[in-house]
This record gives structure tokens, C-alpha cells and sequence, in this order.
């Protein structure tokens, strides 16, 4: 190719670039702020407690749905509002982790040789991603762990992402009914 067509590729590349970090920027912006603030505006929580549960979302991860709860907020809107954090920091994580594959050749050939070590593993690549479901749950890998492990594994996003939300789902249900007290009238 001539230096001018590796030119404009190189510079469409980079404006590619830009574009889908702004995307990726705008996408987590949206779920981590706005529609939070939406659905708090639509259910009439005050926004200091919306902003509260949102920054507890990101340290306290599903056990947030109970400082919602303790904010007054109903378990149902809280646990809307800590799911729509978490989807942001999901599609955060799995962003900049297919940034670091696409611009660093060392990242992108240790994900092929995971792919080829995993390859004869078929049950893996179809129903892997379930495995995303209890491991949200785990402390220490939950929010930020799971997308990364959805991403070694190039499972696809959509499955993956539902996956982890389903996870999310059922650990900040748990939360909210130990909370209230449901789980201690079970047990």
C-alpha cells in the first residue's frame, strides 16, 4: 500500500477509535448516572440518596440494595437502580478490556492461546457463560471479576452481560430479603 492509503487508514482507525470510547463513555455515563437519576426522579427518591446508592453500588456492590433500603428506598427501586449501575460498570469493563486486545499484540495472543487450550472444550464455549450467574456472587470477584472472565473466555456480550445481570438479580434479591427480614422468618 502506498504511505497516503496507510495514512487514512491510520488516521479512519484512530477516529474509529475515539468513537467507540466515546460511545463506551456515553453508554456507561448513561447507566451509571443517568438512568439512575431517572428512575429515582420517576419513584420520587430524593437525589442525594439516588447519588448515595449509586457510590455504594460501585464499593458495596449487591449488598448496596441494602443501604438502599436503609435510605428508604423501596427494595424494588433500589434494587432497579443498583442493576442499572452494575450493567454500566459491565459494559465499562468489557470495553476497556477489548480496547487493551485490539491496540496490544502481547494481550490479543494470550487470548488466542486460551482460545486454542479452551477450544476442545465445546460444552465451554455454549454453556460457559451460565457459569457467570453464581460467580457474581462470589466476593472479590463479583461485579469487576465477572466481565473479565466473560471476556477471556470471548464469550459473547449480550448472553454474557444477561448472564451477570441475572447473577446481580438474584444476589440483590437475596440482599433485600435478608434486609427486610424475610430470610430470618424462613430460617
Amino acid at each position: 500500500m502506498s504511505g497516503a492509503i496507510e495514512g487514512c487508514m491510520e488516521i479512519i482507525g484512530r477516529h474509529i477509535c475515539y468513537f467507540r470510547l466515546f460511545l463506551a463513555a456515553f453508554m456507561v455515563l448513561s447507566f451509571v448516572i443517568l438512568i439512575p437519576l431517572i428512575i429515582g426522579g420517576l419513584f420520587h427518591v430524593p437525589q442525594p440518596a439516588v447519588l448515595a446508592l449509586i457510590t455504594s453500588t460501585l464499593i458495596f456492590q449487591a449488598l448496596a440494595v441494602a443501604v438502599g433500603i436503609g435510605l428508604n428506598i423501596d427494595p424494588l427501586v433500589a434494587l432497579g437502580l443498583t442493576t442499572s449501575v452494575a450493567i454500566g460498570v459491565m459494559i465499562a469493563i468489557l470495553q476497556i478490556c477489548d480496547l487493551f486486545s485490539e491496540s496490544s499484540p502481547r494481550v490479543a495472543g494470550w487470548l488466542d492461546r486460551i482460545a486454542k487450550r479452551t477450544e476442545k472444550y465445546a460444552f465451554l464455549h455454549h454453556y460457559g457463560v451460565i457459569m457467570l450467574i453464581p460467580i457474581i456472587w462470589i466476593p472479590g470477584i463479583a461485579l469487576y471479576g465477572s466481565p473479565i472472565i466473560a471476556w477471556i473466555f470471548q464469550w459473547e456480550e449480550i448472553p454474557a452481560i444477561s448472564c451477570m445481570v441475572t447473577g446481580w438479580l438474584i444476589a440483590g434479591a437475596l440482599v433485600a430479603a435478608g434486609a427486610l427480614g424475610v430470610i430470618s422468618i424462613i430460617f
